[in-house]
């Protein structure tokens, strides 16, 4: 009987991984609301994954940009949440709404609104047209900035009361960074940290994992920020990182003279997606260095 191979390639998963709370939340209200025989609606993907969106679909989900478009149903608010005035709107149009917007989403919701009512100039950390922030947008009353870099943070005016929000996938670094900057140029700030705990573990994992191999391969949606953050945080650290959504997106040319390979998927990447990733990197894997 053969011994089995030693010199075959690793995969190393990173300690966390699968769906975070928020978005098992949305896609089982999603698909429970599928399974009443009512027409379904999501505004804009549920989730940022597209295995997730075409799961949907099969079941008879309809993906709409507008309310407008439902002409009776059910509409499903995704895990990003809205603005209050959409909101509105599908109540005023007499449709059912089911809210999946992500617990720590509804905090940041109810601490920009907060801070608006308090009379501060509301900074939002986020991405301008990222559904979460376009929700942030219309709690934050009428005077309010959206920044992402140091570049257009350096260009805040000075101002009397500044309240500081973040969109959840926000890196804490550069939450922190803004924060103190936030200090030199505002009289009075008032600070709520909502970057994401369950993004920042999915961050961590990540950091652990580039300490152990040279190449990394993350899996989620392409528009998933917090998927791109794991990206970015692999290559700040040296590795090569590659972003992919499927198994059959992975090419042999990124494996060859590795002897492990890393691999974390964004939090709304599904375990069984993930899986199929594992397999088709490890039999890959095994095809280079057997040909080695």
């Amino acid at each position: 009987m053969a011994s089995p191979r030693l010199d075959l390639m690793q995969v190393l998963l990173a300690r966390e991984n699968g769906f975070c709370f928020g978005v098992k939340k949305a896609v089982e209200l999603t698909e429970a609301a599928a399974e009443t025989g009512k027409r379904v609606h999501n505004l804009g993907q549920v989730v940022h994954n597209p295995t997730i969106s075409r799961r949907l679909a099969e079941r008879g989900v309809q993906v709409i940009k507008d309310v407008a478009q439902a002409e009776e149903g059910v509409v499903v608010i995704r895990a990003h949440g809205v603005p209050p005035a959409v909101r509105k709107e599908i109540e005023d149009r007499g449709l059912e709404c089911i809210d999946a917007t992500c617990s720590l989403v509804l905090r940041a919701q109810r601490f920009t609104k907060q801070l608006a009512d308090e009379g501060y100039t509301v900074l939002i950390l986020g991405t301008p047209d990222h559904p979460e922030v376009v929700g942030l947008k219309g709690y934050a009353g009428g005077t309010f900035h959206v920044v992402e870099t140091k570049e257009e943070w350096g260009r805040l005016p000075k101002m009397k009361k500044a309240g500081v929000v973040s969109q959840s996938t926000q890196p804490p670094w550069a939450f922190t960074a803004l924060v103190a900057h936030v200090a030199t140029i505002a009289q009075e700030m008032k600070v709520f940290n909502t970057v994401c705990p369950v993004t920042v573990k999915r961050q961590h994992a990540a950091s652990e994992l580039a300490g152990q191999v040279r190449t990394i391969i993350v899996v989620g949606g392409r528009n998933s920020a917090n998927t791109r953050e794991l990206v970015n945080l692999a290559k700040m650290q040296g590795r090569s990182a590659y972003h992919i959504e499927s198994a059959d997106e992975v090419r042999s040319e990124w494996l060859a003279g590795e002897e492990a390979v890393g691999l974390i998927g964004g939090c709304s990447t599904p375990m069984d997606t993930l899986l199929e990733v594992k397999q088709r990197v490890e039999a890959l894997g095994d095809l280079t260095t057997t040909a080695a």
